[in-house]
C-alpha cells in the first residue's frame, strides 16, 4: 500500500509539473508569437501603405487636370488595413472651388486607389458627379467624331461679366512650352499643360483621367519638369488605367522616353485661367482648334483675382 501511495504521489507531481510547464509555455509563447505576428502584419500593412501613397503621388503629379490636393492622410487605420484619403479643389485665378475627394484602401497584401473619379456626361459636356461642376475637355485632332462633341466656347466665356473661369484649349499642332507662353496674353495663366494622347484615343472617354504637368504661377521650371518626368517613368508601377485599349501608363512611359527635358517637350493643350473677359483676346486664333469651358465662379469684392 505504501509503495502504491508513493507511486500515485509521484505520478501526481509529474502531472502537476507538466501542467505547470504547459501553462508557463502558453503564458510565454502565446504573447511572443502574438507580438511577432502583429509586427509581421504591421510590416505588411506599412509596405502596402507606402505603395498606395506612391500611387497617390504619381496620380496627383501626373494626372490631375488643374486639380490640387489639400492633404493626403491615413484614415480608418486598423489591424487588417485602412484607407488613404485626399481632399481636392481647383484654383481659378485665386478662387478655390471644391472638387471632391480621392480615396484608396489597403490591407496586408493589397492596395488600390478607388475609382472615385466619376463623371456624368452628355453629348455636349461632362460634369464632376460630386460637385456637378463642368469639366474642361480636351480633344484629339485625329478623332473626327469624339464621344463629347467638339466645343469652341471662348466667345461664350468672354461674354460673361465679373467671373473667373478655366478653359481647356486644344492646339492645332503640339507646341513647346516657350511657344505656348509666347502666344498667351499677360492677364491669362496656363495652369496645366496637357501632354495629349496617342493614336486614335478619344480623351473625352477618359473620365477626366488626363495626363499633364501643373505650373506654378503659369511657369514650369526645368526642376519641376524633371520631377514630372520621373513620375511619368514611374507611372508603369501606378497602373493609371486603360480606356478603349489606350493605356495611360504605357503612354506616360513613351512620352518620358521621347521628351526627357522641358526644352524638348511638346504639349497638346493647356488649361487656362483668368477673368472671363480676358479670354476675348484668344478668340479666333488659328493655333486653337477647340476650347472648352470648365468651372466658373462669380467674382466677389473680398477676393481679388491674381491677374
Amino acid at each position: 500500500m505504501d509503495d502504491n501511495k508513493k507511486f500515485e504521489r509521484l505520478a501526481l507531481r509529474v502531472k502537476l509539473k507538466r501542467w505547470l510547464m504547459t501553462i508557463l509555455l502558453i503564458v510565454i509563447v502565446v504573447p511572443v508569437m502574438a507580438g511577432i505576428g502583429y509586427k509581421f502584419t504591421q510590416n505588411l500593412s506599412s509596405t502596402q501603405t507606402e505603395k498606395l501613397m506612391t500611387q497617390f503621388t504619381i496620380r496627383q503629379e501626373v494626372m490631375a487636370p488643374n486639380i490640387q490636393s489639400s492633404d493626403l492622410y491615413i484614415s480608418n487605420s486598423g489591424l487588417g488595413g485602412g484607407e488613404v484619403s485626399s481632399h481636392e479643389y481647383k484654383d481659378i485665378d485665386g478662387y478655390h472651388i471644391p472638387w471632391g475627394s480621392a480615396n484608396g484602401t489597403y490591407n496586408w497584401l493589397y492596395s488600390e486607389i478607388n475609382n472615385d473619379n466619376f463623371v456624368d456626361t452628355t453629348r455636349t459636356a461632362a460634369y464632376n458627379r460630386v460637385t456637378q461642376e463642368k469639366i474642361p475637355m480636351f480633344y484629339n485632332n485625329q478623332v473626327t467624331n469624339p464621344a463629347i462633341k467638339k466645343a469652341n466656347e471662348l466667345t461664350a466665356v468672354s461674354s460673361m461679366h465679373n467671373y473667373v473661369a478655366e478653359v481647356a484649349v486644344s492646339f492645332d499642332q503640339p507646341m513647346t512650352y516657350q511657344q505656348i507662353l509666347a502666344k498667351l496674353p499677360k492677364n491669362i495663366r496656363a495652369n496645366w499643360f496637357w501632354i495629349g494622347v496617342g493614336g486614335q484615343a478619344d480623351p473625352t472617354l477618359q473620365d477626366n483621367n488626363l495626363m499633364g504637368i501643373r505650373s506654378v504661377g503659369g511657369k514650369i521650371t526645368d526642376l519641376s519638369y524633371h520631377s514630372f518626368w520621373k513620375n511619368l517613368k514611374a507611372a508603369k508601377k501606378g497602373n493609371l488605367g486603360q480606356f478603349n485599349q489606350f493605356s495611360l501608363s504605357k503612354y506616360a512611359t513613351q512620352y518620358a522616353k521621347k521628351y526627357p527635358s522641358l526644352r524638348q517637350a511638346k504639349f497638346a493643350g493647356v488649361i487656362l485661367t483668368g477673368k472671363s473677359e480676358s479670354f476675348k483676346a484668344l478668340r479666333n486664333r488659328s493655333w486653337i482648334s477647340e476650347s472648352s469651358v470648365g468651372a466658373t465662379i462669380k467674382r466677389v469684392p473680398y477676393i481679388k483675382p491674381r491677374y
